[in-house]
């Protein structure tokens, strides 16, 4: 059940001979944008909330956020946000919301600054706190963290930017294919699959130039799962599991976004295998302080799982994983919003 905070709740006067409760629309900032070129996936998310959300019980007002403005798409107009108190001004009066729906993939929305600001404005949000979303948007800490838990992981090589590092060093440990990626950052941006020795030290160059942590991670010839796992009656509960076969050497951009590749939902994989994943998958939500919905990527590798990345906010536009997983399970997306406001109330 939804958590009525003070001040969504009036009680109408005997004069009007209204002496029932009425509750109050819960006023959501739907926060988009960002500082990175996730902000386009950001924009299709936000714009799903928007299309989606119960208007019988919610106020919903589109932010957008980048390094130049901070401001509230209002009436057709973009109203600057004063950030002394994340304010707006509406209709002639200062609003302010009563939550905040993050759907900003990448910093300042998937690293902990943006839950840092809104937990100084009192303000409860839809994912982890500062230290929860931190962890996660850093693959090696993510995996250093989950293998100390006996969460099995792809052998990897974390290079810092002017690291001095070798790379037959690197491939003798990793051995070719690998892929290289940046530590910090999502949507596969930027991720390279080497195959050959000569071409290592570009990728790893080209990602430095961007994120200043190259992660150079083993090729594994695998099955490629993902877990959508959501808040539900105050404990994480899996969703079915989608199987990502891609038309492309990876899970890149392309694959993603426009449409080269297949996601099967659920997964085509034995029973045993299946449910285990959701229960890891259930597992790390709690490990990592997960809060909201977050997606865990797999591979299945000679029988055996490896546990990949968390997203901690994931794609959710209208054709995004988490929505068909939820959908397979019998959860529309206006249920799912609902869900995931209700539980950041509590």
């Amino acid at each position: 059940m939804l958590a009525i905070r003070p001040g969504m709740l009036s009680t109408g006067s005997p004069e009007s001979g209204n002496s029932q409760q009425r509750v109050q629309m819960i006023k959501v900032a739907v926060i988009s944008g960002g500082y990175s070129g996730e902000s386009i996936i950001s924009a299709r998310s936000a714009a799903m909330v928007m299309a989606n959300i119960d208007r019988g019980r919610f106020d919903p007002v589109q932010i957008y956020i980048d390094r130049q403005e901070w401001v509230a798409l209002s009436d057709g107009e973009r109203v600057q946000i004063d950030r002394n108190d994340f304010s707006w001004i509406q209709g002639g009066q200062k609003q302010r919301c009563d939550i905040a729906f993050i759907m900003i993939h990448g910093s300042p929305g998937e690293d902990g600054l943006l839950q840092g600001y809104l937990q100084m404005q009192g303000i409860p949000f839809t994912t982890g706190d500062v230290l929860s979303m931190a962890l996660t948007f850093d693959k090696a800490a993510t995996k250093a963290v989950l293998a100390h838990h006996g969460f099995r992981t792809a052998p990897y090589v974390l290079v810092p930017r002017n690291d001095v590092y070798s790379v037959s060093g690197i491939i003798d440990r990793l051995g070719l294919p690998c892929f290289v990626k940046p530590n910090r950052g999502g949507s596969s941006f930027g991720a390279t699959k080497v195959k050959r020795a000569e071409d290592l030290q570009q990728a790893i160059e080209k990602v430095l130039g961007e994120d200043g942590q190259a992660l150079v991670e083993t090729f594994l010839p695998a099955t490629e799962l993902t877990c959508g796992v959501i808040p539900f009656r105050g404990e994480p509960r899996s969703l079915p599991l989608t199987e990502i076969v891609s038309h492309k050497e990876f899970f890149d951009f392309e694959a993603k976004y426009q449409g080269a590749s297949e996601e099967i939902t659920p997964a085509r994989i034995e029973p045993g295998m299946y449910s285990d994943i959701q229960r890891q998958a259930e597992r790390i939500y709690r490990l990592l302080n997960c809060k909201g919905m977050i997606r865990v990527d797999f591979l299945i590798s000679n029988g055996m799982a490896y546990m990949m990345e968390v997203n901690a906010v994931p794609g959710f536009s209208e054709q995004s994983i988490i929505p068909q997983q939820a959908g397979v399970e019998g959860i529309s997306k206006k249920e799912l919003i609902s869900m995931l406001i209700e539980s950041a109330l509590v």
